[in-house]
């Protein structure tokens, strides 16, 4: 009798402890189930709010603000020729303008100020300019100018002040043009047979974009020699000898923009062309190769 009261609660006791790990493993499924979850669940969030994000900063992102303007101030007086002061209504001014050039673009930032209101302020981009200076009438016509002032720089949020400028009245310095003519043969004037252009002469005329013709003389150098003049005839240019693609024209020029146009002739036949726009600032040097073309004209060399 008591063997069999033994037994029983053993089985009975044997019964309680698989249920009790049936229910603990029901249990750690059922967490690591929920915990999995969760994980998932907070991953699929991180990934969605990645990619929004991305999405958000290729199409949306504004743009870094650009830095903030420097300033720039300059005071200004005019002279006679002779050195005697003048007011701006002596002298018929109207503005004081500045031409910068910046150093890293090359682009020319204008700004002008009532000739009367010296010294001006404008408010400039920073950079490093080359920094011109012009004395104009109302109508844009130049009176005076005054020497550049180079390497000038303009720090964001902070005042340059240049050295005061003087414009001399009735002075306008002109520029020097250095002008070649080129074509893609081996030499302009060398025969085609031996890979020349055939070029035997040539005419240049050079015009005012606002009207009318500037007559300058060219003078020819090639190397140490030289090689006379060729003056400008708009009208009725004239022919000049064959002008080599390592000679040189040299002339003065007024500042403003000039249309040049360039012919190289073989025989009668205008076969090579160039016509092409000049701007010619104040006091400066413009060097320019005009690269001619050939003409698709009846008779002349393919």
């Amino acid at each position: 009798m008591l063997f069999h009261s033994r037994l029983a609660l053993a089985l009975v006791r044997g019964k309680v402890t698989r249920t009790r790990a049936c229910i603990s493993s029901i249990a750690g499924a059922a967490r690591r189930s929920l915990t999995d979850g969760i994980v998932c669940g907070v991953g699929l969030v991180a990934t969605a709010l990645a990619a929004l994000t991305a999405l958000v900063c290729v199409t949306g992102c504004p743009a870094p603000p650009p830095p903030a303007n420097g300033s720039i101030s300059v005071a200004w007086s005019i002279q006679s020729p002779g050195g005697l002061p003048m007011s701006c209504e002596q002298a018929g001014a109207h503005s004081a303008a500045l031409r910068l050039r910046s150093r890293a673009t090359n682009t020319v930032v204008a700004t002008a100020f009532p000739c009367a209101n010296s010294p001006g302020t404008a408010q400039v981009a920073p950079g490093a300019y080359d920094v011109s200076f012009l004395l104009n009438e109302a109508d844009g016509t130049l009176l005076g100018t005054a020497p550049d002032q180079a390497g000038v720089t303009i720090v964001s949020g902070r005042l340059t002040t240049l050295a005061p400028v003087t414009f001399t009245f009735g002075v306008t310095p002109k520029s020097t043009l250095v002008l070649r003519l080129s074509t893609g043969a081996t030499t302009n004037c060398g025969p085609g047979s031996s890979g020349g252009a055939g070029i035997t002469g040539n005419t240049i005329s050079l015009a005012r974009v606002q009207g009318g013709c500037a007559p300058v003389i060219f003078t020819r150098q090639r190397g140490a020699e030289q090689r006379g003049t060729y003056q400008v005839n708009c009208s009725s240019p004239e022919i000049a000898p064959c002008i080599e693609k390592d000679e040189t024209l040299t002339t003065m020029l007024d500042r403003g923009s000039y249309i040049i146009r360039a012919r190289g002739k073989i025989g009668v036949l205008e076969c090579w062309v160039r016509d092409d726009t000049l701007d010619i600032p104040v006091g400066g040097a413009v060097t320019r190769t005009l690269g001619l073309q050939r003409a698709n004209a009846a008779g002349c060399p393919p």
